[in-house]
């Protein structure tokens, strides 16, 4: 399931999905949920990952692993709004998701990576 990170909106670590949109779940109360919610679960499976999943692990982006569900939902959010982004473009939509291990090169290459099979699919 989602991690709990900050409770404040500041780390990312507990993005999911509402109606498709990337949302900071600690932010949340169950009662304000106005769709459909989507976790990492709902991404993929293990027979059939999402470009994005497949992506993380090709460039082999997790480290401790605290905030990989969250940058990895806010990283579907910005292609599904984005199918090519610029590393700007990027680094902006993931300003708000925080890795402690400073993965932040291979979550680049990564998401490029999984906008190109994207585009290719």
């Amino acid at each position: 399931g989602v991690k709990y990170g900050c409770g404040i909106a500041q780390c990312g670590a507990c993005t999911v999905h509402i109606d498709g949109q990337a949302v900071r779940s600690c932010q949340v109360a169950l009662a304000d949920v106005w769709g459909e919610v989507t976790t990492i679960e709902g991404l993929g499976t293990p027979e059939a990952l999402h470009a994005v999943q497949q992506a993380w692990i090709a460039h082999q982006v997790a480290q401790c692993g605290y905030c990989q569900s969250g940058q990895i939902m806010q990283a579907v959010d910005l292609l599904a709004n984005n199918p090519e982004p610029s590393d700007a473009d990027i680094d902006a939509a993931m300003s708000g998701n925080l890795c402690r291990c400073g993965t932040y090169p291979r979550i680049r290459a990564a998401i490029h990576n999984a906008a190109a099979a994207m585009r290719e699919s």
